[in-house]
């Protein structure tokens, strides 16, 4: 089988993430599949993405990629928006007839995912959505025109013929009613599995390190953030608060913060266990997530994480008897009193092994390639 896939390197990004972790697993099991990656790009870290992606063919369209921020401001509809990414969905197009893949799966629902999807329409090609990020969610706070266009492509996404992998309940139901606004026949409910390294690594955890690993926006409340860094200085700086983001060196927030917290580049997925393990705790206070990697990732590593109620990983959490761990992030001080408490808690062994049984990528992919399979 083949798959023809869209590519987009960034290390603070799930998408990326996850799907690396996938083709880790096919290399790994030895599995007869070949995918190929599809990147619109110009070169910039073309040699460490072919390093990190092992035998997996990747073809970089090296189109001129118009930013979105530039194009919404211009754009009246998304007809507008379809022109100004003619190039690369064309580009899409030419890349899916030359590999004939056997099904192309779309990860996203941002607008290189849509260019996928606009070109995969015209090859009759079987398309499976996995549903990371919901864009209506991600781009609340955009002005309402923008907002609203931003909606209809995604909504662009709801076709009969498309098969829909879905991290969470939560993200399937805030889908059916408020995106397509109707339920969803052909999906899949299929949790983000955890790499098996996050198992590996020895628990030592310094009670004073607060973590936070997250793309700066909006939708990750990073607000939040900073009223927690200022309430935290505020006691006398108890703790430290590391924060692994994505943000350049010149903005505005890394200026605000710079005395109050630790700020750390993005980093590989298995450096990341060596993060988690040395927090106390590791906090995701997200408006909205899918899933939320962060959170298991760390309780997998043997740290407690904090997780919101909108995070698709709730789900996880109270399978796994975490329910305590579970927390509205609306006071800052409620939230400082439970890290107070949960820092000094230890994640059972138990969970980690139930974690590792339920969560392998081993079974998480095997369930994937059923459903790639069917197609």
């Amino acid at each position: 089988m083949k798959i023809l896939t869209n590519i987009r390197f960034l290390q603070t990004g799930g998408i990326f993430r996850n799907l690396l972790s996938f083709i880790n697993f096919l290399e790994k099991e030895k599995k007869n599949i070949k995918i190929v990656g599809v990147r619109v790009s110009s070169g910039k870290n073309e040699k460490c993405l072919k390093e990190k992606m092992g035998k997996t063919k990747i073809i970089s369209l090296g189109l001129n990629l118009p930013l979105i921020e530039k194009v919404m401001k211009k754009a009246q509809n998304l007809s507008d928006i379809k022109e100004e990414y003619r190039e690369v969905i064309d580009g899409h197009i030419k890349a899916i007839k030359k590999e004939k893949p056997d099904v192309i799966l779309i990860n996203g629902t941002y607008y290189v995912p849509w260019c996928l999807l606009l070109a995969g329409q015209s090859t009759g090609i079987p398309m499976v959505l996995h549903y990371h990020g919901v864009l209506t969610k991600e781009t609340q706070g955009c002005q309402e025109k923008q907002r609203l266009i931003f909606k209809e492509m995604e909504r662009s996404f709801d076709r009969g013929d498309l098969f829909y992998i879905f991290p969470s309940k939560l993200t399937k139901e805030v889908v059916e009613k408020e995106v397509f606004a109707h339920k969803i026949a052909g999906c899949a409910v299929l949790p983000n599995p955890i790499p098996l390294h996050f198992f590996e690594s020895k628990v030592c955890n310094n009670k004073k390190n607060i973590g936070i690993v997250s793309r700066w926006s909006r939708v990750k409340n990073t607000e939040f953030y900073k009223k927690f860094a200022k309430y935290n200085q505020s006691q006398g700086n108890p703790f430290n608060i590391n924060i692994v983001s994505n943000l350049k060196k010149n903005s505005e927030a890394k200026k605000e913060l710079k005395d109050m917290v630790k700020f750390k580049k993005p980093m590989d997925n298995e450096k990341l266990a060596d993060f988690y393990r040395k927090m106390g705790v590791v906090i995701s206070p997200s408006h909205f997530e899918t899933y939320g990697n962060v959170a298991k990732e760390s309780v997998a590593s043997g740290t407690p994480a904090l997780v919101s109620s909108k995070m698709g990983v709730a789900e996880t959490f109270r399978k796994l008897g975490l329910n305590d761990w579970i927390i509205e992030f609306d006071s800052v001080k409620k939230v400082y009193k439970k890290v107070k408490n949960v820092i000094y808690q230890s994640v059972d062994n138990d969970v980690r092994e139930k974690m590792r049984e339920m969560y392998s990528p081993q079974k998480i992919y095997s369930q994937m390639l059923e459903i790639l399979n069917s197609r």
